[in-house]
């Protein structure tokens, strides 16, 4: 999964922070305690002058319960500040926003603390990886007041929440030559040993590694747990895999995972299989790549509850990277839990939160040759790896019952080599990255929870990967890659707003009491 890579490629250079405002709209008090209790992230879907998560709460619903800008005053938004950051490369993470400092990130693991009235700089730390496959940073953690960041080259480090001084910097990873973090680290309590930990994924897959989901105690950075994706000997689920590839399988876990803290389940996406490209190297259905999984993090030890594998065998990088949606669904006359996931294949899935059975599927992007592996000459087919659902996945707004899922259609020209060889630190693909056929467009996607169908469907001239936010006063919001920041009605997709903010916008849109904020490269 090489998600937004785009950025990097085209060289650009301006990374910027932003915030507007309602002309009309004060702001408002911030939070009182200077660090975030466990409550306060049980209770984050509903904390409107604060955005601890990535996606604003653990069922990453990214959904505010704001009444101050409504579809009658959205055209009276307006700029107040921004701030930009030093380091080239892309923002692709929301901020953590808490007691009226915004805590960005940018992709060469540099935190910025920001005062979110003055968008004045509070304190930033430069940190310089030591090995860089990619640029990607998605996002800060907060508690117990350290921001904890974890970076390109396998490093945790805690820093002082008010100055930014180090704390502690610790590496868990096996290997850094192919271990690495990008994702956000997710604050977990659980509700019954009173215990925290911090759920990190390992960001390996491309490189030969296997997926491992990592539970880390905040104190010290020493790892309480730990959870393999990829199934080795005597395990259910290895002998999908041919010989000893499962060795360097892949299964990397890149994306924002969900929590229901009532059950204590764990809702994780696992990426794609290894060598990506080269099936033969790898034959069977490789589970548990390109998959689900539901696993129970209430115990001592982690344990799998099910899975459900979108693609079996994936051959062309479709793996799951949307963060999973949690929310309730009256399914015959019962009121179900459900996970909502996309992929990049260009798939929408809903499935049974419970027992991992799908729903329903939409398909949101366009789709050619699906069933082809890459060949020696060459075959086309569509999504390309930058197509269908992308990292930042979209928001479920309870009182439309619908989801707003920006997706892009892209298709890409595949080639596999002759032979794979594993070389450290070295991508291990099996066959080169697919070469951009087109097109180059998009579409911001509203799908009817209770019916399964698009109640409308926005057209875009442009890869739609910045991600949505929904309001409780029926308005959308998301970002282009042209510098558009548009606002839509929730109900209609008509468009209502639009704000040419300068540069590509990947990252989500954030909305809080103190007004609407916004990332943006």
């Amino acid at each position: 999964m090489r998600a937004f890579h785009r950025g990097a490629r085209r060289g650009l250079a301006g990374l910027t922070f932003g915030a507007l405002v309602m002309a009309s709209t004060a702001y408002a008090g911030t939070a009182s305690n200077a660090s975030p209790s466990p409550t306060n992230y049980q209770n984050a879907g509903s904390e409107n002058s604060s955005w601890l998560l990535g996606a604003k709460s653990y069922d990453n619903g990214r959904y505010v319960d704001i009444g101050q800008i409504t579809p009658d005053n959205v055209g009276q938004l307006k700029p107040v500040w921004s701030f930009q950051v030093s380091d080239n490369g892309p923002i692709e993470a929301a901020p953590v926003i808490w007691n009226g400092i915004a805590y960005i990130t940018s992709a060469h693991d540099n935190v910025y603390a920001v005062d979110i009235k003055t968008g004045k700089e509070k304190w930033h730390f430069s940190y310089n990886p030591h090995v860089i496959s990619f640029a990607a940073n998605r996002g800060v953690a907060l508690l117990d007041g350290k921001v904890y960041l974890a970076t390109l080259d396998g490093h945790l480090i805690a820093l002082d929440a008010e100055t930014g001084a180090k704390n502690f910097d610790k590496t868990e990873v096996y290997d850094t030559s192919n271990s690495f973090y990008t994702m956000q680290p997710l604050p977990y309590t659980n509700p019954s040993t009173g215990k925290t930990v911090l759920l990190l994924g390992i960001s390996n897959g491309d490189w030969g590694g296997i997926g491992t989901i990592q539970a880390i105690n905040p104190q010290d950075g020493s790892v309480v747990w730990k959870y393999e994706t990829i199934p080795g000997p005597g395990q259910p689920g290895n002998k999908t895999w041919s010989g000893d590839s499962w060795k360097r399988g892949g299964g990397a876990v890149w994306t924002m995972m969900a929590i229901d803290p009532k059950s204590g389940i764990l809702y994780a996406n696992a990426g794609n299989p290894q060598p990506d490209f080269n099936g033969p190297a790898r034959k069977g259905s490789n589970l548990y790549s390109d998959s689900l999984l539901a696993i129970d993090i209430s115990g001592a030890k982690p344990k799998l509850v099910w899975y459900h594998q979108f693609i079996p065998h994936d051959t062309h990088d479709w793996d799951p990277v949307m963060p999973p949606i949690l929310f309730n669904e009256t399914i015959d006359g019962k009121s179900t839990p459900v996970v909502a996931d996309g992929d990049k294949g260009g798939n929408f899935w809903l499935l049974n939160a419970q027992t991992g059975n799908v729903l329903d599927h939409l398909a949101v992007s366009m789709q050619y040759n699906q069933n082809s592996e890459p060949s020696l000459k060459g075959n086309i087919a569509c999504p390309n790896t930058n197509g269908g659902v992308e990292y930042n996945g979209g928001s479920y707004d309870p009182k439309t019952n619908m989801i707003y899922l920006p997706s892009s259609d892209e298709c890409g020209f595949w080639r596999a080599t002759k032979n794979v060889v594993y070389i450290a630190g070295q991508f291990y693909l099996g066959g080169a990255f697919p070469k951009f056929v087109g097109p180059n467009t998009g579409q911001l996607n509203a799908i009817d929870m209770s019916t399964g169908v698009f109640a409308w469907r926005k057209h875009s001239d442009l890869p739609m990967i910045g991600g949505a936010l929904s309001t409780s006063t029926g308005l959308v919001f998301t970002g282009l890659e042209n510098g558009d920041f548009n606002a839509y009605d929730a109900s209609t997709g008509k468009q209502l707003w639009s704000y040419d903010t300068g540069s590509p916008i990947i990252a989500p849109p954030v909305a809080f009491t103190q007004g609407l904020s916004l990332i943006h490269i």
